[in-house]
């Protein structure tokens, strides 16, 4: 590699990503985590790497958008709809419980951590709801059919593949169950028995891939749900993007080897 004369300018509001910046680099180099600025913002150099442009940031952040390119590249996700602000007896909400038969996830369009998502199982549950977020505006929600899969994972990826895995397990005093986030679920690494990687991980790791054009990033993380191994005709569906994963101490170590891949492999600025 070149020497290295730079120092990695990092643009994200997640603080468990700090460790990475300032890292020495080849050349300037900017690397965007879930950040929207853009590039003239940030530096006056016309020769610069970027690794993430805010496009695909601003796709992914946006979980309305971030299903519209997932729907426009056939990705595999859960089923969602829509409801029309106008729609006051939520028809449209009425006909999808009948036709899933399924309980119905509410997310709000910047929902994050486990907030401003809910469960429903019926419509009484949907106006319970409704009354309790109070201003409730249905254009900043997607409805999502629930998939009872038993695992999640997280892949973060680039374009050449998955570089790092994890399986979310929830704690056993988790109250809320029916989901994982980082407050109620802990981590478990390829490297523990208890990840039991599926059998479909390749199909996996190449639908993510896809998803990750499809959001115009250069990585990212995204949270998977699958059928468990017993299954014999194994399902998936990719629940959602992150561009700014919260990384720890070996997700730290394994970024900035996969960075300094990628300016490697990168036309020079």
């Amino acid at each position: 590699m070149k020497e290295v004369n730079y120092k990695l300018k990092v643009r994200s509001r997640n603080n468990s990503c700090d460790p990475l910046r300032g890292m020495p680099v080849p050349y300037r180099t900017i690397l965007r985590l879930g950040s929207t600025t853009p590039t003239e913002d940030i530096t006056s150099f016309k020769r610069v790497l970027e690794i993430n442009k805010p496009e695909g940031c601003f796709l992914s952040s946006d979980k309305i958008l971030m299903k519209k390119r997932f729907m426009h590249g056939k990705i595999k996700t859960a089923e969602w709809f829509m409801l029309n602000k106008n729609d006051k007896e939520f028809k449209r909400l009425q006909h999808y419980f009948a036709k899933w038969n399924s309980p119905i996830i509410i997310k709000h369009k910047f929902s994050s951590k486990g907030n401003r998502i809910y469960l429903i199982n019926n419509m009484d549950e949907f106006i319970e709801i409704v009354n309790k977020i109070g201003n409730f505006k249905v254009q900043d929600y997607i409805f999502e059919r629930y998939y009872m899969y038993t695992r999640e994972y997280r892949l973060h990826v680039t374009k050449e593949g998955c570089f790092y895995a994890c399986r979310k397990m929830l704690r056993h005093d988790a109250e809320v169950r029916w989901h994982r986030h980082e407050n109620n679920s802990v981590w478990i690494l390829e490297n523990n028995e208890l990840f039991d990687k599926p059998k479909i991980w390749d199909d996996i790791v190449n639908e993510c891939v896809r998803a990750l054009k499809a959001l115009n990033l250069d990585i990212c993380s995204f949270d998977v749900k699958t059928q468990s191994n017993a299954r014999k005709n194994q399902k998936f569906i990719i629940l959602e993007s992150n561009s700014a994963p919260a990384l720890g101490e070996i997700g730290i170590e394994k970024y900035k080897k996969q960075i300094l891949k990628m300016i490697e492999n990168a036309p020079k600025p």
